[in-house]
């Protein structure tokens, strides 16, 4: 699939052996070797269907800014859907780790932001698991 842009996501399709190969435990291809591939796998392959979804997710809000016919709902759909795709584009062209060292030097850059900002995700998934139940 292609970004906004029109260019073909920047992942490279061997990230998963690369991940792998440099850890020294999993070298020994035991079960455990097994249990970390499969996770990194679904790990994988669900970054990638959030990536997909958000620029499903960009085209329909887009569409829904043009079907209003308001010129100010269509510039807010327009700013919301290109940050959908951003954020896909940033999936689609970033591994793991660095996606990892980002969110490190955000927590390290703007502390106070990164507790606020747990502390509602924590709310949401709280509310959301006890809904659930």
């Amino acid at each position: 699939m292609s970004n906004q842009n029109g260019a073909e996501p920047q992942t490279p399709p061997d990230e998963l052996p690369i991940a792998l190969a440099q850890d020294p435990e999993s070298r020994s291809r035991g079960p455990l070797y097994d249990a970390r591939r499969s996770v990194l796998q679904g790990v994988y392959s669900t970054k990638e269907a959030a990536a997909d979804q958000l620029i499903v997710a960009a085209e329909r809000i887009r569409a829904e800014g043009v079907r209003s016919g308001d010129d100010d709902v269509l510039h807010q759909t327009q700013q919301m859907a290109r940050t959908l795709e951003r954020a896909a584009d940033y999936l689609h062209s970033h591994t793991l780790d660095q996606m990892s060292d980002d969110a490190t030097l955000l927590v390290q850059s703007k502390p106070w932001q990164a507790v606020v900002i747990a502390f509602l995700v924590g709310i949401i998934f709280g509310r959301s698991f006890r809904r659930g139940a």
